[in-house]
């Protein structure tokens, strides 16, 4: 009731949506993250860092182990090979005002979609998910109540489509978090087209 997406649109979106878990370094890390091609799942990359393996569940309950194929630490997008059948979500261009919900998994949790509105869109400099190289990222600054656990999650527009990636919430400001830009997910995509995607990849150190 009141949701800025139609319950159409959300149902059809729901089943792409997934929550990952990764057993490493001593810890359980949770986040999420949603499917964007034959089964391959997009997440951040800090939430699958020094992975092997890591758990995937759908938000309708489909299970498989996933392998990490792609993993950026500059841009903190990765991406998860595993045996889903799901269809991958459209992908287009963010614009201020743009309404709807962030697919995610608060906390490691069930299912729990958020409202959110783009607030603005910045070039943003800061650090790479290690705090050591300087980096330059599109981001989405959103008003929406994200938890720990979104991570990875599909910004979904209200017209179905997914115009960025949560990876943030600012520590400063509440109800605000930040996005990726989709502009930062079809650049990794469009690297990748015409690629394999089934060898694992390094997923680097722990976290601190």
């Amino acid at each position: 009731e009141g949701s800025p997406v139609s319950q159409e649109v959300l149902d059809a979106a729901a089943p792409s949506a997934v929550r990952i878990t990764n057993r490493t370094c001593g810890q359980v890390q949770t986040g999420s993250g949603f499917v964007v091609g034959e089964n391959v799942i997009v997440t951040n990359a800090h939430v699958v860092a020094a992975a092997d393996a890591v758990s995937v569940e759908t938000a309708d309950g489909a299970r498989a182990t996933g392998q990490v194929v792609t993993f950026d630490p500059s841009t903190d997008l990765a991406l998860v090979a595993a045996a889903i059948d799901r269809p991958a979500l459209p992908v287009a261009a963010p614009g201020d005002g743009d309404q709807g919900l962030v697919l995610g998994f608060p906390r490691g949790g069930p299912f729990e979609p958020s409202p959110f509105e783009v607030g603005e869109q910045l070039s943003a400099t800061g650090y790479d998910i290690y705090d050591r190289a300087v980096v330059r990222r599109e981001l989405l600054a959103l008003a929406s109540a994200l938890e720990p656990g979104d991570s990875g999650s599909a910004v979904l527009r209200a017209d179905g489509s997914v115009i960025g990636v949560a990876v943030a919430i600012a520590p400063d400001r509440r109800d605000v978090a930040y996005a990726l830009s989709s502009s930062e997910l079809d650049e990794m995509l469009d690297g990748l087209a015409g690629r394999t995607l089934s060898a694992p990849v390094d997923t680097g150190p722990c976290l601190r």
